[in-house]
């Protein structure tokens, strides 16, 4: 392997990582490999290895490196449905630019210290919102699992059009027994106002949900 340029930056972990990461966003995880990294990087695999023995090592690096991109509602934000709405739509910035992050997120790991920033805002949130203490753990682990089974269907193309179509086509065969599919209005692929809908009827129910369940 050739000497990289006089002038070319020095190999850093953190070049390492964001070279990663493009090449992961561009062509998924499995694409990522330490021999085509260190072609992108202008050096040899030894000296990636260097800073990341393994794959795991660097994808994990990568995983934090993401992380650090999601933005954490203001502690000045206007109310805590503006810090909810913030928070959510951060995360769904950050799996639409990073498709790996998802699963990225889902797979057992250490916590690291910005998950926990995150996951200390949102229940601090749900705290401004009033709910009773003993529900805060379990309508925070239901709008977690409403952001990543939301991104997660968006992104693999489970709401898209021609997903969609796919199920009129089928209905349309069976008219007795299908009487609403064939009727549904195409939707907007990644729609802010999708998600924005399932936002606010979330946060409706939120603010309705001051008591638990069965008390008064």
């Amino acid at each position: 392997m050739p000497r990289p340029p006089a002038d070319q930056p020095l190999l850093t972990p953190e070049r390492i990582v964001a070279a990663a990461l493009r090449m992961i966003d561009q062509d998924g995880v499995e694409a990522l490999s330490t021999r085509k990294l260190a072609a992108a990087l202008g050096v040899s695999s030894k000296a990636v290895y260097h800073y990341y023995a393994t794959k795991d090592e660097l994808l994990h690096a990568v995983y934090l490196a993401i992380l650090d991109e999601l933005e954490l509602p203001a502690e000045t934000a206007d109310s805590w449905q503006d810090g909810l709405r913030r928070l959510a739509h951060s995360f769904r910035r950050l799996a639409q630019r990073h498709p790996s992050f998802i699963t990225d997120f889902l797979r057992p790991h250490e916590p690291a210290a910005r998950e926990l920033d995150v996951t200390d805002a949102l229940y601090t949130l749900l705290r401004q919102a009033g709910l009773p203490e003993r529900l805060v753990l379990q309508t925070g682990r239901i709008l977690i699992t409403f952001l990543i089974g939301y991104l997660r269907a968006e992104l693999d193309g489970t709401f898209s059009r021609e997903a969609l179509q796919r199920q009129r086509t089928v209905a349309a065969q069976h008219p007795a027994r299908y009487r609403s599919i064939p009727h549904l209005p195409m939707p907007d692929t990644g729609s802010d106002e999708d998600f924005d809908l399932a936002l606010n009827l979330i946060l409706a129910g939120l603010g309705a949900g001051t008591t638990e369940p069965g008390r008064p």
